[in-house]
């Protein structure tokens, strides 16, 4: 009789008393597979086609002087040609193949008792090793190269809350050239107002408030943008200006003043955010016609 891996449909020739009527786990040799073989699933040896011998030609009949010399050739213990024609081949393989099946046997009963001498917590450990393939060196190479590349890209991509939590890790991201601090954290602008108004025939726009720090450390204070954005949302002209202090204390606030010179007359609010770029241009259009700077 045979069974077949359910895997990696590998069969191996097993007797059928050595499967008992409640079933048997058995382990593939191949691939590692355990699995319940029951009964139900021995498959039966295919039998090969007997050929049936041809007939052979009519031999005279021996004189009666050699009867005695084929009598004296058994008597001395040699098998004649006759009777080792009639001796039918083993199959090749096949005591290989009880041997394999009978190591692997072997091989599953001590993986067995292995497990169930394991405490719970290493039991289930095993049991994950198992079902990832782990038992081989290779798989557990590309396990620990993917853990590797997936915890660079955590550190990558948490970067803004582990300087929150760590601020010394701002250090090793600057080292690597990586921004790991929003521009501005923990500063608010407070009291914005906005005043157009006409100095030498020239319109003009005073933008007024605070920049409050609501952290509990001193914050540095970056570059401000300010952006004019028309009745739609869409900007029209961007201004960056340098800040009043470098530095403001925990809790302070620092008042500022932003003029904007020839504002669009399309402009209807005003955006204000810090960002770390600082072009050589102050004032820049983006989608107006030069008339309207």
């Amino acid at each position: 009789m045979l069974i077949r891996c359910p895997k990696c449909n590998v069969s191996y020739d097993i007797g059928a008393a050595n499967i008992p009527a409640e079933g048997k786990k058995v382990r593939c040799s191949q691939c590692g597979e355990i699995w319940l073989c029951s009964p139900a699933d021995l498959i039966e040896e295919p039998q090969p086609e007997i050929v049936p011998p041809s007939e052979k030609a009519e031999e005279p009949a021996a004189p009666e002087t050699e009867t005695p010399a084929a009598e004296e050739t058994s008597a001395a213990g040699e098998t004649p040609p006759e009777q080792e024609a009639k001796k039918e081949p083993e199959p090749a393989g096949k005591s290989e193949m009880q041997e394999i099946f009978a190591r692997l046997e072997t091989q599953t009963e001590s993986l067995f008792e292995y497990e169930k001498k394991l405490p719970p917590h290493k039991r289930l450990w095993y049991r994950i090793k198992c079902t990832l393939g782990l038992q081989r060196r290779r798989n557990r190479r590309v396990l620990a190269g993917a853990s590797v590349v997936l915890f660079f890209l955590l550190l990558f991509y948490l970067r803004f809350d582990i300087v929150r939590v760590a601020p010394f890790m701002e250090k090793v991201y600057a080292a690597l050239n990586i921004e790991s601090v929003i521009p501005g954290e923990g500063l608010e602008f407070q009291n914005i107002t906005r005043n157009e108004y006409e100095e030498d025939y020239v319109n003009k726009m005073e933008i007024r408030g605070f920049i409050a720090n609501v952290s509990d450390e001193t914050r540095a204070v970056p570059t401000i943008q300010v952006e004019l954005l028309d009745k739609n949302v869409q900007a029209l002209q961007v201004l960056y200006q340098e800040p009043p202090v470098p530095r403001v204390v925990a809790g302070g606030k620092v008042a500022f003043q932003i003029i904007v010179t020839k504002p669009s007359s399309f402009s209807k609010y005003v955006y204000l955010t810090f960002t770390r770029e600082h072009p050589e241009g102050t004032l820049k259009a983006v989608g107006v016609h030069p008339d309207e700077i």
